[in-house]
C-alpha cells in the first residue's frame, strides 16, 4: 500500500502533464470542427468553459471554486482572445483550412503552456514574459479588428479591452509586485488612451506570408509593455543599470519611429 501510493506521487506532476496536452488537443480539434463547420463560433464557449474547468479541477489540488476559477482564467481568455483572432482573419481573408488549422493547433499550445505555468510554484520568468507580450499583440489587434471589421461599439471594446489588459497586467506583477492592483489598473488606462486615439483610424498590417493582421495600435502597445515592464522588471530585482535602460527605450523609440514615419497619413489611414 505504501508502495502504491509512494507510486502514484512520484507519477502525479507526469499524469498532470498527460492531462494538459490531452485538454488542449481537445481544445484544438473542438474549435477546428465549430469553427470551420459552423456558423456559430459562439458554440465553442461553453465547451471550452466545461473543458477549461474541468481540466484546473484536475490539477489543483484545492477543489475551492474560487482557487479553480482563479487559475484557470487566464488561459481561458487565451483561448477566447486567440480562438476569435484566428476566426477574424480566416473570415477575413479565406485562410486556407491547412493554415486555419496550424493556428488554432498554436493556439491550443499556448493554451497548454499557460496551463502549465499556472500550476507551478515557480515559473520560468523568460516563458512568462514572452507569452505575456505575445497575449498584449493578440489581445490589442483583435480590439482593431472589433472595431474595424466586426463594427463592435466602440466604448464596448474599450471596457473589454481595459478589463483583459489589467489582468494581463495583474498576472504578470503579482511574482514580484506587492501590490499590483494600481500599476495593473494603470496600463490598463494607457492601453485604452492609445486605443481611443488609435479609433480614429485604424491602420491594419497585414504580415507577409503569414494568416496574421496586426494593427499599429497593437504594435505601439506591445513595444511600450516590452520596453516599460523590462525596465520596471529590473528596477523590482535591483539590476537596473544604464545600458538596460538604453535598451528598452531604444527598443521602444525605434518601434515608434518605424510605425510613425512610414505610415502613409491620409485620409484613409
Amino acid at each position: 500500500m505504501n508502495l502504491k501510493a509512494t507510486f502514484k506521487r512520484f507519477n502525479l506532476f507526469t499524469q498532470g502533464q498527460r492531462l494538459i496536452v490531452i485538454i488542449s488537443v481537445c481544445v484544438a480539434l473542438v474549435s477546428m470542427l465549430i469553427l470551420y463547420y459552423t456558423p456559430s463560433p459562439l458554440l465553442l464557449v461553453p465547451i471550452i468553459v466545461a473543458l477549461n474547468y474541468g481540466l484546473f479541477r484536475r490539477l489543483l489540488v484545492t477543489k475551492k471554486i474560487r482557487m479553480i476559477i482563479a487559475k484557470s482564467l487566464r488561459p481561458f481568455i487565451w483561448l477566447s482572445v486567440s480562438l476569435f483572432y484566428f476566426y477574424s482573419i480566416y473570415s477575413i481573408n479565406s485562410t486556407p483550412a491547412y493554415i486555419f488549422i496550424i493556428c488554432l493547433s498554436g493556439c491550443s499550445a499556448v493554451y497548454g503552456l499557460l496551463s502549465y505555468i499556472e500550476i507551478q510554484q515557480e515559473t520560468n520568468l523568460m516563458l512568462n514574459n514572452s507569452l505575456t507580450l505575445v497575449f498584449i499583440l493578440i489581445t490589442t489587434s483583435l480590439s482593431s479588428l472589433l472595431v474595424s471589421y466586426w463594427n463592435w461599439p466602440v466604448p464596448l471594446v474599450m471596457v473589454g479591452l481595459w478589463l483583459v489588459n489589467f489582468l494581463i497586467g495583474l498576472w504578470w506583477l503579482l511574482d514580484f509586485t506587492n501590490k499590483p492592483q494600481l500599476l495593473a489598473a494603470l496600463w490598463g488606462f494607457v492601453v485604452v488612451e492609445l486605443a481611443w486615439l488609435a479609433s480614429r483610424w485604424t491602420v491594419l498590417y497585414q504580415i507577409p506570408n503569414l494568416p496574421l493582421i496586426v494593427s499599429q495600435f497593437s504594435a505601439i502597445v506591445t513595444s511600450l509593455a516590452y520596453g516599460w515592464g523590462g525596465i520596471y522588471f529590473h528596477y523590482k530585482h535591483r539590476s537596473l543599470k544604464k545600458a538596460i535602460v538604453f535598451e528598452y527605450l531604444g527598443v521602444t523609440i525605434v518601434v515608434f519611429a518605424a510605425l510613425i514615419l512610414l505610415n502613409r497619413w491620409t485620409s484613409l489611414g
